[in-house]
């Protein structure tokens, strides 16, 4: 009826078989878009899935062998290094890189009735599925002509090759979760109870407010973002399964900055195996010890970092290095995985005299570690996590006829700090990720006037602020990347941003290796005589 109206105002009086006529073409076009929304709701076939496999990673769900050969020599590769996506994009679109432009390889567009005319004057007559068989394996287009040597010829089985034109015919018409013709939807994990229930809620307030400032403003290309909260009470089963629930069937695009401290291991293994994209996210930590992590970008460095950049600072001294040392971690997957980057990272810094101590959070035995370190004759101390009681470990140890030096990450420093036992007068240094001086004055007036205007709740900044500069950067990049959306792209995105200041933190930058955007921290020494801190030089980046 909407059609028809718009068609024939009742005012205006035009010929019936023009009118019906134009709302027949207007009805077909909408059953087409009607079904390429079918399309692009309907969840993939298995037969499509491992298609998927194929395209996006270079996989094959069959076992079967996948590889290519490329360039003039005709070098073996492994499906991975071959995959589609590499050149023809997440999408199929393709991307022009090193002067090469890849084409699109969408199936409607493969399959064209007139066929196909190129920048440099070949031309062919449409694929069908075996013709495009003949170009996979031996580099030929429908004509006979031969492809330029950067199109890998693949080793690929009938089946593998079946399953792909089933994706390649579905490719088009995919869109990935959370992403609307107008909204755009977010999500985050946030406690709302126990311990951290306060300053979970805080960080919501700052996330939603910065959200609804960003909408006002008309949203990113048209879009309007949407903030899913997924919330849980202080256990780690229902985090976990908050955050499964959230990330599978919250139907989200990406993930900014959830609170999964505790959870690390099991929230990068999801974020990977999903491939969802993960800006921020709060915790202590910041790579994933045990593996690297592709869609997740922390935004600062955690408790290893920290550690490393005191070990760099420290070992400036070429005789400390020389001299033992101890690395104080948490039992556990996290912890022992943090000790073992550490590890490597201080040998790779000249340290030649490293040993751990592993001790229970909640159950610290301050004496007895302090009695170990003393059969180690240790010089210098490097707490790896929480749980340990840092005054009584100190009062144990200032007994010591040569106290070691304390060497805490600042995330880890007690209140009490300050109050340790005056045999540590210089011998306490701490590193941070950020500090006051990083906040320009005029991105700390745009913080400070959100909370004036939603009259949001203050006292928690040292996680309202990392997450408030992580919508900033997210946002950054959706702008980057324009209306056609995807989790690839965004990925892509963040990798490329370099230098980019949030304004109330370091300056951040990415790339394929790097997923810890200001990495490094400042050295601070603590003044137990005149109960106050010292900035001890400048930011200290990591190699």
């Amino acid at each position: 009826m909407i059609v028809a109206s718009a068609f024939r105002p009742p005012s205006q009086p035009v010929n019936d078989r023009f009118a019906l006529r134009c709302s027949a073409v207007l009805l077909a076009a909408s059953v087409l878009v009607m079904g390429a929304l079918a399309r692009a709701a309907a969840p993939l076939a298995p037969e499509e899935e491992a298609g998927r496999a194929i395209y996006q990673d270079g996989d094959s769900s069959f076992g079967d062998v996948f590889s290519g050969r490329i360039g003039m020599g005709q070098q073996q590769m492994p499906g991975a290094a071959v995959r589609c996506a590499n050149c023809h994009g997440a999408d199929g679109l393709g991307r022009s890189e090193g002067g090469v432009r890849p084409g699109s390889i969408v199936w409607s567009e493969l399959t064209k009735s007139y066929g196909h005319t190129h920048d440099n004057g070949r031309r062919h007559p449409a694929y069908d599925q075996a013709s495009l068989m003949r170009t996979l394996i031996e580099g030929v287009d429908p004509e006979g002509n031969p492809l330029d040597g950067v199109m890998p010829r693949f080793n690929i089985s009938e089946r593998d090759f079946s399953a792909l034109v089933a994706y390649l015919k579905k490719l088009e018409f995919q869109r990935d979760p959370g992403v609307g013709a107008d909204t755009l939807r977010l999500g985050t994990l946030l406690p709302a109870a126990g311990r951290f229930g306060e300053p979970g809620q805080a960080v919501k307030g700052i996330l939603q407010a910065y959200l609804d400032q960003v909408n006002l403003h008309g949203g990113v290309y048209g879009r309007k973002l949407e903030l899913i909260v997924a919330e849980y009470a202080e256990d780690r089963v229902a985090t976990q399964r908050a955050l499964r629930k959230l990330v599978t069937e919250g139907n989200v695009f990406a993930l900014l900055s959830p609170f999964v401290a505790g959870i690390e291991d099991d929230f990068g293994r999801l974020a990977n195996d999903e491939r969802i994209p993960v800006v921020g996210p709060l915790s202590l930590f910041g790579d994933n010890p045990h593996a690297v992590n592709q869609y997740v970008f922390q935004l600062l460095s955690g408790v290893g970092e920290l550690a490393e950049v005191l070990a760099l600072h420290v070992g400036s001294e070429p005789k400390l290095k020389a001299q033992s040392a101890v690395l104080l971690y948490p039992d556990g997957a996290t912890g022992s995985g943090v000790a073992d980057a550490v590890d490597e990272q201080m040998k790779s810094q000249g340290w030649t005299k490293l040993s751990r101590i592993g001790f229970q959070p909640g159950a610290f035995d301050a004496v007895g570690v302090a009695k170990s370190l003393k059969s180690r004759d240790t010089r210098a101390v490097f707490l790896l996590g929480p749980g340990a009681d840092v005054g009584a470990l100190a009062s144990a140890v200032a007994k010591f006829a040569q106290v070691p030096l304390l060497l805490l990450p600042g995330p880890l420093a007690p209140r009490t700090v300050l109050d340790l036992p005056q045999a540590f007068e210089s011998r306490v240094l701490l590193a941070y990720p950020t500090i006051p001086a990083d906040q320009k004055p005029d991105a700390l007036r745009e913080y400070s006037s959100l909370f004036r205007d939603q009259a949001l709740a203050r006292g928690h900044q040292t996680l309202q602020v990392p997450a408030y500069s992580s919508a900033i950067l997210l946002i950054e990049a959706l702008k980057q990347i324009g209306r056609d959306l995807t989790r690839q792209k965004l990925v892509a995105t963040l990798e490329s941003i370099q230098g980019f200041e949030p304004g109330l933190v370091p300056a951040v930058s990415f790339n394929a290796k790097r997923r810890i955007g200001a990495l490094g921290g400042y050295i601070v020494g603590v003044d137990l005589k005149g109960k106050n801190y010292r900035q001890l030089g400048g930011f200290v980046k990591l190699p």
